[in-house]
């Protein structure tokens, strides 16, 4: 190999070494909520993690007593519109970004469950041992904790709700328990600082 070639191809890999470093998408501030998760004989915890634009971790871990309705197999876990829990229906339906006419004309969102699996909170289900006790280990690219249409942080925040049943993802569910059913447990989900 000449003197010329070898130097073509350190170029090259300085060009392509150069590329894949210059944009990963990390964020300049790492952002980090949680959530304590409660229900009757339920308690639990989730932390939401944001290292990357446009991607987040979320560690889930629950417990429930040998009388809750946290039963063993899977249960349904979903991010809800609104950060409330007091009573559990007051996290409304499932999280899809930001469906204001106003703030987001494009949203492609069907009232009540129409958009079922495709809501941006829709997660994988937990699976719960015979001790009562499961951990949910998952990334979504669906919502941010940053600003912006997909944000968990809009005007009135966003909760995570456990179910009784599994999720069966079907679309357009023909029955109200295909989606989890009776919610079990809730948590709002907060900013950390």
């Amino acid at each position: 190999m000449n003197v010329r070639s070898a130097g073509t191809i350190v170029a090259i890999g300085l060009l392509l070494g150069g590329c894949a470093h210059y944009h990963t998408g990390k964020l300049e501030q790492k952002l980090h909520a949680k959530a304590a998760i409660a229900g009757p004989g339920i308690t639990g915890e989730a932390h939401l993690y944001q290292e990357y634009e446009g991607r987040i971790r979320i560690k889930l871990k629950l417990e429930g007593t040998p009388d809750s309705a946290l039963t063993p197999g899977r249960h349904a876990v979903h991010i809800h519109e609104t950060g409330a829990c007091e009573p559990f229906a007051a996290a409304m339906g499932h999280h899809d970004g930001t469906v204001d006419p106003q703030v987001n004309p494009e949203a492609a969102v069907a009232p009540g469950l129409g958009n079922h699996p495709y809501h941006l909170g829709d997660l994988p289900n937990i699976v719960i041992d015979d001790g009562r006790k499961g951990r949910l280990y998952t990334i979504s690219s669906r919502v941010t904790l940053s600003p912006g249409l997909t944000t968990l942080f809009d005007k009135d925040g966003s909760a995570i709700v456990i179910h009784g049943l599994e999720d069966k993802y079907l679309p357009d569910p023909p029955a109200k328990d295909a989606p989890g059913g009776p919610r079990i447990a809730c948590g709002v989900i907060n900013l950390e600082k």
